[in-house]
């Protein structure tokens, strides 16, 4: 009698482990899914998981998304593209208004940043004050602006601009001339100007900005390729087909794509 008890134990535990284990699994394919989602309909966040469900970044504020409790009461019979949408809507709903730094602190660390039209009007989903400070910049793409951090940038918002009485034209000044800086410092380190700037710091494309700072000086009749954010690829106009094929390639492969046609400076 013991042993049917102890056998009976066991095999309860083991069931009890099982379905553990699968409730597990469904979880974690159902947070895979959702980031998958995220990552193809919200270019603004930056998501990791965690052990409840997702952490998503986005304004230089984090906001938690509880998975485990959504699916609880996630209604029966809804698809999950669905769902999705409705748990991106409230987590957007929930983005805290931007605190701007004081303008003293980050004056110096005010950049551009190119990227694509339609990461631009991603925010023009958001309240007002969480909106993108933009422009327009070369090849139908927008020039935005970022606060450079050690760890991570901050997008400037309108929230922002106002709150340092700054107007458009006055942040696009203080940010060119810190881009300006920031890269005949980063050319002086790499030796000089040089035909291909890949993954430096991120900032590689938006130097297209200042092109009177990167172009190598025997490059003549310079044609420039930004195919993604954090390249930038030099060549003379006698080089064209070969800058056009590398540049469509690796717009097509990248996760940050900016633009695969060719710029002049």
């Amino acid at each position: 009698m013991a042993e049917t008890v102890i056998v009976l134990a066991v095999l309860a535990a083991s069931l009890a482990i099982a379905a553990v284990a699968r409730s597990y699994r469904r979880f974690a394919e159902l947070r895979e899914r959702l980031a998958a989602y995220l990552a193809a309909t919200a270019p603004e966040l930056e998501v990791e998981p965690t052990d409840a469900g997702l952490r998503a970044r986005v304004l230089g504020a984090e906001v938690l998304i509880d998975l485990a409790a959504l699916a609880r009461r996630r209604p029966r019979g809804v698809a999950d593209d669905a769902w999705f949408a409705q748990v991106l809507a409230d987590l957007r709903a929930r983005v805290p208004a931007p605190q701007a730094p004081p303008l003293a602190l980050v004056a110096d660390r005010l950049l551009p940043q190119l990227r694509p039209r339609a990461y631009v009007e991603v925010f023009e989903g958001y309240p007002p004050p969480q909106r993108l400070v933009w422009r327009e910049g070369p090849a139908g793409l927008a020039v935005t602006y970022i606060i450079a951090g050690v760890h991570q940038w901050t997008a400037v918002t309108r929230a922002a601009l106002e709150a340092w009485r700054l107007d458009p034209d006055g942040l696009h000044a203080r940010a060119l001339a810190n881009l300006r800086a920031q890269t005949r410092h980063l050319v002086d380190e790499i030796g000089g100007p040089r035909r291909r700037y890949e993954h430096l710091d991120g900032l590689d494309a938006t130097r297209v900005l200042v092109p009177e700072l990167v172009i190598p000086p025997d490059v003549a009749d310079p044609l420039i390729a930004i195919p993604e954010e954090s390249v930038l690829l030099i060549a003379p106009a006698t080089e064209r087909v070969a800058l056009e094929t590398e540049a469509a390639a690796r717009h097509a492969a990248s996760a940050r794509p900016l633009t695969p046609g060719l710029l002049r400076p």
